[in-house]
């Protein structure tokens, strides 16, 4: 069964019309996700060089400024540990390292926060992938014109 140039040539309109209407969604879901992504590498590079930056070990931040759950989840661990009393002062603070942390892995907003950033990294393969794909298509293409000329 072959295909006559009619068909071909409908498939292809299709395929382009497909490509059109999906290509604002793939460029903006690129730009939703480099977002998340800058947020993970400079959080990646905050923990993994933590020891460089004194000020990052010795600094707390208030628990005001972070979300209600995860003071509810400091409570649950410091009473589970016994440690509720052991330092007043610290009671309304965490430090810097710890909210570093749970930014970069998504804990911060707890389990929904980290299989949101798990979504966002199959996100980030595929468009990569897919990104390869488009580059490595249209790069013969472009030879084929120089070539001509």
């Amino acid at each position: 069964m072959s295909q006559t140039p009619t068909g071909k040539k409908s498939s292809l309109i299709l395929w382009r019309k497909i490509h059109l209407y999906s290509f604002g969604y793939f460029k903006w879901l690129s730009l939703l996700v480099s977002i998340f992504l800058v947020v993970c590498a400079l959080t990646g590079v905050l923990y993994n060089h933590h020891h460089d930056f004194k000020v990052l070990e010795k600094s707390r931040i208030s628990t005001s400024y972070l979300p209600d759950s995860y003071q509810e989840r400091l409570d649950r661990t410091r009473k589970a540990q016994g440690l509720e009393n052991l330092f007043p002062g610290e009671g309304d603070s965490v430090p810097v390292m710890w909210v570093i942390q749970d930014l970069h892995t998504g804990a911060i907003f707890g389990f929904w926060g980290r299989i949101f950033y798990d979504v966002l990294g199959i996100m980030m393969i595929i468009l990569s992938v897919t990104g390869c794909y488009l580059y490595l298509i249209r790069k013969p293409r472009l030879n084929k014109n120089r070539k001509d000329a």
